[in-house]
């Protein structure tokens, strides 16, 4: 029976109804394992911050008393690789929801996606702002905070799209993969993105003849 700290972020207190999904998934998969859960620990913190209060408590926990660190998705705890295998080398044990078989090849993979997603939001916003600047527009001011609202808003449109394309994510897997062991295993490939839950961008589970389709594209 695996004892557990669960870790729940938002990167702001408006976002109520996050945090309740995180704490209702956590609950949910504690139920389905009978383990123990310790303790939630809450934060509302940006993830581009590695140096957060909350977590360190958790971590230290999960160090001294040998617990496990639960969190729904990657990008709760940080979206980036580096501080992720800081972690772990640490030792740190980690169990994510949403990708169960979590080990150092997906753990790589997964994390340079989500770090990848991260890069993706900030520079399209960057340089959203920058076109708006180079019109004239002057930020800030009243008559042009519609502008920016939607500019702004439309980080969460880009990231639910993003989030969307298993195919883009699959074909970072086979890169990653090809670059790491010098070969290519679609067979192995396919099973580790299954084992993950993604899928094909028709809903299907991936085979080996669909990721040797997609890495021939």
């Amino acid at each position: 029976m695996e004892n557990y700290i669960a870790y729940v972020r938002t990167s702001t207190g408006r976002q109520v109804l996050g945090l309740e999904e995180q704490q209702s998934r956590i609950n949910q998969f504690i139920e389905s394992t009978g383990d123990n859960l310790i303790e939630v620990v809450i934060e509302q913190e940006s993830g581009k911050n590695n140096n957060r209060i909350k977590l360190e408590y958790a971590t230290n926990l999960c160090i001294k008393y040998g617990y496990t660190l639960l969190f729904t998705k990657l990008d709760r705890l940080s979206r980036e690789v580096e501080f992720l295998f800081t972690l772990r080398n640490k030792g740190v044990k980690l169990r994510c929801i949403e990708l169960p078989e979590l080990n150092t090849l997906t753990l790589g993979i997964f994390g340079s996606v989500a770090q990848w997603e991260r890069e993706l939001i900030s520079n399209r916003t960057k340089a959203g702002l920058a076109a708006l600047k180079a019109r004239g527009v002057k930020l800030g001011s009243p008559q042009n905070l519609t502008l920016e609202a939607k500019l702004k808003g439309g980080e969460a449109i880009i990231r639910n799209r993003v989030e969307n394309e298993n195919w883009k994510m699959a074909r970072m897997f086979i890169e990653h993969f090809q670059m790491k062991n010098g070969y290519l295993n679609f067979t192995h490939i396919s099973r580790e993105l299954n084992l993950n839950g993604y899928k094909t961008r028709y809903g299907c589970e991936f085979t080996p003849a669909s990721v040797r389709r997609l890495y021939i594209q």
